[in-house]
């Protein structure tokens, strides 16, 4: 019995199959090119560098201290307050810190040695917050002006503040203290109420121009300032 011819249905197999083929050869192509286009501008957009946020209440605290800019009213420098906190000397940068607050207030307080009403009233925002950005930089939001003021807000009590920080006793004892000294005519620590080192807790330093006489101490002039 005569066999049929197959070669039409062979060549259309192939055709088929060929066209199979080519299809998926494009819809590969076209997937590779998608991917590498993704890559490319992921990659694009990784290189672009993060610009951090500002903090609303003082010129951008948690950005790194050497980026800040050392605003002053009175042309303060804040070079060596900045060198001392990048190196996390605390205690040297809190006794650079009632140095250049004493620039910042005026030349009654460079000329006594502490800051007078007059000048604590008139005190430079300005030089507050460029002091607090330093701190707050320096040690990732723990101290400065901000984090004290954020512990007095929370606990609605000055007593209970000064407690918290590691300052005062609720009973009243001084745990920190300056003393004045009428030769150098500068503050210094009180003998027995160094800062503890060991470590400080948050919201301990700095720990300069503080007491109870709130309206003319620094606790009056950071309210006046927005702190």
């Amino acid at each position: 019995m005569p066999q049929k011819n197959e070669t039409p249905a062979l060549i259309l197999a192939f055709l088929i199959t060929a066209s199979l083929m080519g299809g998926g050869f494009w819809w590969f192509r076209q997937s590779d090119t998608r991917v590498n286009s993704f890559s490319e501008a992921n990659s694009t957009h990784s290189a672009a560098p993060l610009t951090p946020s500002p903090s609303p209440s003082t010129s951008a605290p948690l950005a790194a201290s050497g980026q800040l800019a050392l605003a002053s009213d009175r042309h303060v420098d804040y070079s060596q307050l900045k060198a001392d906190l990048q190196k996390k000397d605390w205690k040297a940068a809190d006794r650079e810190t009632d140095l250049r607050l004493l620039d910042a207030a005026g030349p009654k307080a460079q000329a006594l040695g502490y800051t007078p009403q007059d000048e604590m009233d008139t005190f430079s925002c300005t030089d507050l917050k460029t002091v607090d950005a330093l701190w707050s930089a320096a040690s990732e939001g723990k101290f400065g002006f901000t984090a004290q003021q954020n512990i007095l807000k929370a606990l609605g009590d000055y007593r209970k503040m000064y407690d918290q920080v590691g300052w005062q006793t609720l009973s009243g004892e001084w745990l920190i203290a300056w003393t004045y000294n009428p030769q150098t005519k500068r503050m210094d620590y009180k003998q027995g109420r160094e800062p503890n080192m060991a470590p400080p807790p948050p919201g301990y330093f700095p720990t300069v121009e503080r007491g109870y006489n709130f309206n003319v101490s620094l606790d009056g002039a950071l309210k006046r300032c927005g702190f």
